[in-house]
């Protein structure tokens, strides 16, 4: 058997975190024998009974050639349908394009190559949980409408080959918002809806070929419907964003139903059987109406884990549960469906009459093994500790086992907190640093916690908050996140000196006392107040970095941009600091405001590398400098790198070895370098088949070869040498074997 440093093979799997992202969309056939949800970062999942658990559908195995490329498919699908009367023919649409598959998502096809796709749609809007915006004919698989937020509505006859625009429902008149469609279960699929923001609901009665206002323009009637549902009888309820009130159709007629308050309302479910109608607003407050919404009762809710799902979705049993779409079961009776904040849930209806409960409760189960959604950000591994995972909205995951669902994370079971960045330090790796602050920067700091920045000084068990934050210029002392987010790093030396470079262009400050005290730093010709380069929150950018051996040297990069092109280049403290001079002027590499890394050698000093992501189309080639930053160098065949990362060097070496997501000679992949950089063997291209971007690569200090990647929409991957049968990728496998290959 081959030892470490010699396998000719790397196995690879995902990172067990589970869950964390919206689910925005589900669907099912009318036998429940097809089973899917989108989701709004990255992919759609496919529910497999044989697994016990849900897919990706979006795969290197699944997607056709072309999208199989570097970032091929880093966004979330924007719609998903199953064909009622095929479970095997299943409908996404993504990446500005229809696709189809004719088994059950083991292969899709782009069968549209000309006009009018690509088509423009974002899938993480803040209409995303509206819909749906794809539908299938109940009787014919290869009838679909297709409603786009400024492109109107398209029509498919022949299963999405040929498209042709309904130029009788006007463009969406809200902006990012799609056109909602619906085929009626009346008139045997001739008969459908189709809903233009701020224009009201359009009817056809051929199959969508043309329709016409479902109402005069002048009559009463919602305007911006986000979701609705037919009852048996061909009623119509719906939820109207605008009105903030759900509504009837019913006998020609439209009303606004009374009896419910005025809430930013999300979905709506008619029982397919029992008369039932179901209303849910944004936060889980649900009401009941049993008699066709003449009157309403107001159902509890709660939440729980369900069997063989991440513990720490525990999380999610709070007074306010972010709901998307919800739909009755087509099997079991009262059985719904929910695409969740935080996955896919499941809830019986609780009963009515005489057994009711006083007040009755919908109890929501989590039925989300197999989705991984985390936004990652950061991924650390102290020498001698546990690996951290540090993600948008769901924090910091310590993992003492990879393949174990986390039970809890860090700094605090908040909801929601976001862990921007990680940094430890040689003189004490115990003592990690982040930057953690609430997403939701226009709510909830009410419990003092909106930014919870702070220290571990046991490998990151548990957490500390900073005792002071300071207040950057042009902020208000009374803004909870005045400091937040950025870009952070701990000194090599004194696990007490930390400087942070907060968002929003906010100048960065540093301290000597962990927090009790902070102090600016102060760029020479700073223009005041936002004299910081870090832009936008959402970016993953890290270009802040401690040398790893000299004392109290920090780097800081600053791409000129904001009000302070003057202070384009990388500059250097070596005080912990204090004062900072600029030892290269201008940009190290073009378009470097964006996701930019700045990675010190482990265990070397002033050995720098640099790269700002896979932004801009031109000069994208990986830099590394030598003596701190003075001069660079610009490494030829090696470029659009998302992030660079080094890990335990070989047997009888000294190297660390380094590890990039990027393109060699033109080639995308996971590379390793164990001499330097000078040669280099491709350990992976898309393992276990994502197509999704990585946005960090770090490697691990006491395993050689050892390699975690994070990704923009699905969570984290780790590889590592190992004996195992090479093979591509093959939905619908957890793992994969990939064969060494050198550059």
């Amino acid at each position: 058997m081959p030892g470490p440093r010699d396998a000719e093979t790397y196995a690879w799997r995902r990172v067990a975190i589970g869950g964390g992202g919206f689910i925005t969309g589900l669907a099912m056939d009318p036998t429940g024998a097809t089973r899917v949800a989108r989701a709004d970062v990255y992919g759609a999942y496919i529910w497999r009974t044989d697994l016990d658990r849900w897919v990706q559908l979006v795969t290197s195995a699944t997607m056709p050639e072309e999208d199989r490329v570097q970032d091929g498919m880093n966004e979330g699908v924007f719609e998903v349908a199953v064909a009622p009367s095929d479970p095997d023919r299943i409908y996404l649409a993504a990446k500005g394009r229809i696709y189809r598959s004719d088994d059950r998502g083991a292969r899709f096809a782009t069968l549209q190559r000309g006009e009018p796709f690509p088509l423009a749609f974002d899938a993480n809007s803040e209409h995303r949980l509206s819909g749906p915006f794809l539908a299938v004919n109940p009787r014919d698989p290869s009838l679909l409408l297709f409603g786009t937020p400024a492109d109107g509505l398209w029509r498919s006859a022949d299963g999405g080959a040929r498209w042709s625009q309904i130029a009788s429902v006007p463009l969406s008149g809200v902006r990012d918002a799609g056109i909602c469609v619906w085929f009626s279960p009346q008139a045997a699929g001739g008969h459908v809806w189709a809903m233009s923001p701020g224009y009201g609901v359009h009817v056809s009665d051929d199959a969508g070929e043309t329709f016409r206002p479902l109402v005069p323009p002048q009559a009463i009637q919602p305007a911006t419907l986000v979701r609705g549902d037919f009852a048996p009888d061909g009623t119509f309820f719906a939820v109207d964003a605008e009105s903030r009130s759900a509504w009837r159709w019913r006998e020609g007629t439209w009303s606004r139903l009374t009896g419910l308050p005025e809430r930013r309302f999300v979905a709506v479910a008619v029982h397919p059987r029992g008369g039932q109608i179901l209303v849910f607003d944004e936060g889980g407050r649900t009401y009941r109406s049993t008699d066709g919404g003449a009157a309403w009762v107001r159902l509890q809710h709660r939440s729980r884990v369900g069997p063989g799902d991440p513990p720490w979705l525990h999380v999610s049993n709070q007074s306010y549960f972010a709901m998307g779409m919800v739909l009755f079961d087509p099997v079991a009776a009262d059985r719904l469906w929910v695409g969740a904040g935080t996955g896919v849930y499941a809830a019986d209806l609780p009963p009515r009459g005489p057994l009711a409960l006083t007040p009755p409760v919908l109890e929501w189960v989590s039925q989300t093994r197999g989705i991984e959604e985390l936004v990652a950000n950061d991924v650390v591994h102290p020498p001698g500790g546990a690996p951290l995972f540090a993600a948008w909205d769901f924090g910091i995951h310590r993992k003492e086992s990879l393949d174990e669902f986390s039970r809890g994370f860090g700094p605090r079971e908040r909801v929601l907190i976001a862990a921007q960045q990680l940094a430890w330090s040689p003189a004490d790796p115990r003592v990690i640093v982040t930057n953690a602050s609430d997403t939701r920067t226009d709510c909830c700091a009410e419990d003092g916690d909106a930014v919870m920045a702070g220290y571990s000084l046991d490998g990151g068990r548990r957490w500390t908050k900073f005792a002071t934050l300071p207040q950057p210029p042009g902020t208000d002392a009374s803004d909870p996140w005045r400091m937040s987010f950025g870009t952070i790093s701990l000194a090599s030396d004194d696990t007490r000196n930390i400087v942070w470079a907060p968002s929003h262009h906010r100048s960065p400050f540093y301290t000597r006392d962990r927090g009790a005290s902070w102090h600016r730093v102060v760029l020479s010709g700073e223009v005041l107040p936002f004299t910081g380069s870090h832009s936008a929150h959402h970016f993953h950018r890290k270009t802040l970095a401690a040398d790893p051996v000299l004392s109290g040297t920090f780097y800081l990069v600053h791409s000129g941009d904001g009000a302070n092109p003057g202070l384009a280049g990388l500059w250097v403290t070596r005080d912990g600091g204090a004062e900072w001079e600029r030892v290269f002027a201008g940009e190290i590499a073009p378009e470097s405001q964006y996701s930019a890394k700045l990675r010190p050698v482990p265990g070397r000093s002033a050995d720098l590398f640099f790269t700002s992501g896979v932004a801009g189309t031109g000069d994208t080639r990986l830099r590394r400098s030598t003596d701190g930053g003075k001069t660079w160098i610009a490494l030829d065949g090696i470029r659009r790198v998302d992030d660079v990362g080094f890990g335990r060097p070989g047997p009888g070496s000294d190297e660390p070895t380094c590890f990039i997501s990027g393109q060699v000679e033109g080639r995308y992949g996971i590379w390793r370098s164990t001499d330097g950089g000078a040669g280099w063997t491709m350990i992976g291209r898309f393992p276990v088949g994502t197509l999704d971007q990585v946005v960090v690569v770090a490697g691990d200090p006491d395993r050689f070869g050892r390699v975690y990647l994070g990704y923009k929409g699905s969570g984290w991957i780790h590889g590592a040498p190992a004996p195992c049968s090479a093979a591509p990728y093959a939905f619908p496998d957890a793992e994969e074997c990939h064969g060494l290959r050198h550059a």
